[in-house]
């Protein structure tokens, strides 16, 4: 694992003006007008054949053991009979329930927060490789156990529902078509080739779709992230799977396999490139990425907290845009359930809006349905590199940038002597870090937090930070998971130390009038927002913003 001490570098991401004497196959992304394609994100199962197990649920305990790897324990102290939903204020706990009755074969969908962990007659089952659920092959009387691994402030089992085995596989069919049917209308409407839609006309679906295959769609433009090893790479979406050609308008002809439709350019730092996009019969368009050097000032666009809240982030992408930001900064809860199908293209697509590079952070709910083993399979998939930790560190101009992701370890936390705790400590102790004028940490979860009733920040993330504050080795933390804007100043050993609470670009926001009495923050807004961030050798310069572009609240500070 290598993580570069790099050159400060800005990288800018634009569609250049067309030169290829072709027009493009498809006007546009398949995702750029989400109300068009409305009918491919419902994941809800139809309601008339679901069964609702309710009632006889029986709590059996919790317990605040550290591990996602748990074995069922052989006793408990106080059970007793629940219905749902059931929820306690039990932050970084696991919560046990059971459940006896009379089932067939077919799928257990669980609504439990933060995961779920589910055991039949005994034995534990994995979620299914098909969804967010669990497969029950169990016949006539069947006991479930559920373990629930809370990471969020109140937690528990909310609702449990069943499906048939032959209801499900109907309605597998039935989707599958239904989501035929829209990319073919889709593609049809936004097809440039005359020629093409008059020769296919009348078709059936089945021999337009075969048609159309050879034609593969954009599903979302390409985004420029930066890895965490210091490196950035485009990534894109496609319909299929297959070959992506890249003709630069100066080179060679780059060609980019991939197995599951998602394509990734890495690029080198400081380079620029402008190219021609195809795959298969389509040409994408022409696109062009520009690294250029960044001057001692910089300026990064902050937020976090998108968390399918897709219209709201729509708005808070476009406000964005308009500062021409250097850097965007996601502080994590991306999505609202990282194991969803079309969850992290939706994001994708409005990322691009923001037209800047991006730096993406993890949030517990970007870990949701893959709590077996805290492998968040789509999260990896979308929007980072193969073989490269979530967590990494950047320089970038006059700011070292490092990234934690304390949710890969259950409860959210940097335990001692792993993998992630041995490099924070080197990264903290660099010359890199200790060299640069400002040191910026960025992660999910907050060390200070008062506008979640209940909730302080994360008892774990100050535990592991506070050293190096009382240091002078920490000059920001930036976190989001509270759904608000807060901001606190504290000196540590006379050593300031500023916090940024931006979890308002989507989710819903925290209750009006409901806060914790500790910490006194030195200002808690419950609005959505977004920040901006101007970086100078010896000054910083904050703004958030309202998405009316109001200022909601301002901080400088100078070295």
């Amino acid at each position: 694992m290598r993580f570069r001490n790099c050159l400060a570098w800005a990288i800018l991401f634009l569609p250049a003006c067309q030169s290829d004497p072709a027009v493009p196959t498809y006007l546009e992304p398949f995702l750029a007008q989400e109300r068009k394609v409305a009918g491919m994100f419902p994941s809800e199962f139809p309601k008339e054949p679901l069964m609702n197990l309710d009632s006889g649920w029986v709590f059996l305990g919790r317990d605040s053991i550290a591990g996602i790897h748990r074995d069922w324990p052989d006793q408990f102290s106080h059970p007793k009979t629940v219905s749902l939903p059931h929820r306690l204020p039990l932050p970084n706990h696991s919560m046990w329930y059971s459940w006896e009755g009379m089932l067939e074969p077919g799928i257990l969908l669980v609504d439990a927060d933060d995961g779920v962990q589910c055991w039949v007659n005994e034995k534990r089952i994995l979620r299914s490789d098909d969804g967010d659920f669990f497969e029950v092959e169990a016949t006539g009387k069947t006991e479930l156990g559920l373990r629930v691994v809370n990471n969020a402030m109140a937690g528990g089992l909310r609702r449990v529902q069943f499906f048939s085995q032959t209801a499900y596989q109907f309605w597998k069919g039935k989707r599958k078509q239904i989501i035929d049917g829209i990319l073919v209308d889709r593609k049809l409407e936004l097809l440039q080739d005359p020629d093409l839609k008059q020769d296919w006309e009348g078709m059936s679906y089945p021999e337009l779709n075969a048609l159309l295959a050879d034609y593969p769609i954009l599903l979302t433009p390409p985004v420029l992230i930066w890895g965490t090893d210091g490196r950035p790479y485009v990534r894109w979406v496609s319909e299929s799977p297959g070959t992506a050609i890249l003709r630069p308008e100066q080179g060679e002809e780059i060609l980019i396999e991939s197995t599951n439709g998602v394509f990734t350019h890495e690029m080198e730092t400081g380079s620029n490139i402008t190219f021609h996009l195809y795959q298969g019969k389509s040409y994408h368009g022409s696109f062009s990425i520009k690294a250029n050097s960044v001057s001692d000032s910089i300026k990064l666009a902050l937020w976090g907290d998108s968390q399918g809240g897709w219209e709201t982030f729509r708005e808070v992408a476009d406000a964005i845009s308009t500062h021409q930001a250097d850097l965007s900064v996601g502080a994590g809860d991306l999505v609202n359930n990282g194991s969803e199908e079309w969850a992290y293209p939706r994001f994708l697509q409005l990322l691009y809006r923001m037209q800047t590079p991006q730096l993406l952070v993890p949030g517990n709910h970007d870990y949701d349905g893959y709590y077996d083993d805290l492998h968040a399979i789509k999260m990896n998939k979308y929007l980072f590199q193969p073989e490269t930790p979530t967590y990494g560190m950047l320089r970038f101009g006059p700011a070292a940038i490092l990234t934690l992701d304390p949710n890969i370890n259950f409860p959210v936390s940097v335990p001692d002597e792993t993998t992630q705790w041995e490099w924070l400590k080197e990264q903290l102790d660099s010359d890199t870090w200790k060299n640069a004028p400002w040191k910026i940490i960025v992660l999910h979860q907050p060390p200070y937090s008062q506008g979640w009733p209940g909730y302080q920040g994360e008892w774990t993330i100050r535990q592991l930070l506070e050293p190096y504050f009382h240091r002078g080795l920490v000059d920001l933390v930036l976190a989001g998971h509270t759904h608000d804007y807060e901001r606190l100043s504290r000196n540590f050993s006379g050593n300031p130390v500023h916090f940024l609470v931006v979890g308002g670009a989507g989710g819903g926001l925290e209750p009006e009038g409901a806060q914790s009495n500790v910490p006194q923050m030195d200002r808690l807004i419950k609005k959505h927002h977004y920040g901006i961030f101007e970086v100078k050798a010896g000054r910083m310069h904050f703004k958030a913003y309202d998405l009316e572009g109001n200022i909601l609240d301002e901080l400088i500070v100078r070295k």
